[in-house]
C-alpha cells in the first residue's frame, strides 16, 4: 500500500544534515519529500540545494520564510537552543522533528510544551539512540534485571573532525557577521539564565558537553532504569579546559546508582560509549558506535550464571541505522497520530537533570536555573 508523503523542509543543512537526515530522508522517497530547506549560508543552500533537488525559490536564509510554505512538517536541525524555530512552527500549524538540544532552558521547555498543546501539532525530539536495534533489543533484558544495583555509563569522545572528514561536509563562510553576532548574544543571554555567570570554559561544557552529548545518555538512562531521585557527586575537571571530563554519580529509587563518566580524548580514533545495567546476577551492556558512522550494529553483551557456569552472549540486533529508523517514527507521528516516544515532557526531564548535575559540581556557586531545584 502506498504510504503518505509528507512534505518536508529542513531548517539548518549542518554536519548532521548532511551526514544523516538529508540522505535518509532522500532514501525514504515513498514517506517523505523534501520541498524547501533554510540555512544562513546562502552558499550551503545553494549547493545542498541542487544536490537534493530544491528550486531556488525554496531555499530561505530566514527560516520564517520556509514557515510559509506548503510544507507538512519541518526538521528543525540548526545549532544552538532549537526555541524559536520550534515555536515559530509550531505557530505555523507544522510537524516538528527537532534534534536535541530541544533547548537550553527549562522555561523556554515549558514554553514550547504550551504552544505544541495550543497548536495541536506533533513534536518528536530526535533522540536517535532511543530507536536504535541494539538499545530496544538491550532494553528487553534490562526490563528483566532483577533488583538492578548498579548502573555504569562511559564515554570516551575523540575529535569530531576525525570522522567528518570521510562524509565530504560542505562549509561555506558566508553568513553574514551580524547575524552571527546577534546568534552569539542570543546564545550567551540564554546560557545566563540556564547557569548564571560561571566561567567561560563552564559555559561551554554545559552547552557543548552537556547538551550536546551527555544529554544522549541520560535520556537513554532514564529509558532504561527511570527517574534519578538525587545527583550525588559531580566533578568537572580539568575547570579551565575546552577539552574536559565529567564525572557524576546518580541517585535512583531503592539501591540502584548510576557512575557516568564523559572524556574528551581528542587524538585517539575510537569512539566508546557504553551503558551498562548490573545486578548481582546478570549484567548488560549496550555499546554505541560513533554517530557519525553509518549502518554500524549496536552491540549488545549479556552475562549471568548457568550451572555454575559463566555464560555471555553477544547480539548484534541489526545493521538498521537508528537515524533511518528515527525519521521512520517521525513518519508515523505525523500520518498516524501516534504519539511521540520522545516528546517535549522527555526533553524537559533530561535538561532539568542535566542542570542538577552541573550544579552539583559547584554547590551553592552556581546561578540561573542550574542553581535552584527544577
Amino acid at each position: 500500500m502506498q504510504k503518505e508523503r509528507v512534505r518536508v523542509g529542513v531548517i539548518g543543512c549542518g554536519t548532521v544534515a548532511q551526514i544523516m537526515h538529508l540522505p535518509y530522508l532522500q532514501s525514504l522517497s515513498d514517506q517523505f519529500e523534501i520541498t524547501a530547506l533554510s540555512d544562513l549560508s546562502p552558499g550551503l543552500l545553494d549547493a545542498l540545494g541542487e544536490r537534493y533537488g530544491v528550486p531556488h525559490g525554496r531555499r530561505f536564509t530566514d527560516y520564517r520564510a520556509l514557515l510559509d510554505t506548503d510544507v507538512d512538517a519541518v526538521l528543525v536541525l540548526s545549532g544552538g537552543s532549537h526555541a524559536p524555530q520550534v515555536l515559530a512552527a509550531a505557530e505555523a500549524g507544522k510537524h516538528v522533528l527537532v534534534e536535541k538540544p530541544l533547548c537550553f532552558t527549562l522555561r523556554e521547555a515549558d514554553a514550547i510544551e504550551a504552544a505544541v498543546a495550543r497548536s495541536g501539532v506533533r513534536l518528536m525530539v530526535a533522540y536517535m539512540k532511543r530507536f536504535d536495534p541494539g538499545f530496544l533489543y538491550g532494553k528487553q533484558l534490562v526490563s528483566a534485571i532483577e533488583e538492578p544495583r548498579y548502573a555504569q555509563i562511559n564515554t570516551l569522545h575523540p575529535s569530531e573532525d576525525q570522522y567528518i572528514a570521510m562524509h565530504g561536509v560542505r562549509r561555506f563562510d558566508d553568513v553574514p557577521g551580524q547575524v552571527a553576532r546577534e546568534l552569539h548574544r542570543a546564545q550567551e543571554e540564554l546560557l545566563d539564565e540556564a547557569v548564571g555567570a560561571v566561567p567561560d570554559a563552564l559555559r561551554f561544557v554545559y552547552h557543548d558537553v552537556f547538551l550536546g552529548s551527555m544529554v544522549h545518555d541520560v535520556n537513554a538512562l532514564r529509558s532504561l532504569v527511570g527517574e534519578p531521585d538525587d545527583v550525588l557527586f559531580t566533578e568537572i575537571w580539568p575547570r579551565d579546559s575546552r577539552f574536559p571530563s565529567v564525572t557524576t554519580v546518580l541517585a535512583h529509587p531503592g539501591d540502584l546508582r548510576t557512575s557516568y563518566t564523559w572524556t574528551y580524548l581528542d587524538d585517539v580514533r575510537d569512539y566508546f560509549e557504553e551503558i551498562a545495567v548490573l545486578s548481582a546476577g546478570q549484567r548488560v551492556r549496550i555499546q554505541f558506535p560513533s554517530p557519525f558512522l553509518k549502518h554500524w550494529p549496536t552491540p549488545v553483551v549479556a552475562q549471568h550464571m548457568e550451572d555454575g557456569a559463566l555464560v555471555e552472549r553477544r547480539i548484534q540486533a541489526s545493521y538498521d541505522e537508528a537515524f533511518r529508523e528515527e525519521l521512520r517514527a517521525f513518519h508515523a507521528c505525523v500520518v498516524d497520530g501516534t504519539p511521540p516516544l520522545t516528546d517535549v515532557r522527555d526533553a524537559r526531564e533530561d535538561i532539568a537533570v542535566l542542570q542538577r548535575v552541573f550544579a552539583r559540581s559547584a554547590p551553592g556557586g552556581l546561578g540561573g536555573e542550574a542553581g535552584k531545584c527544577p
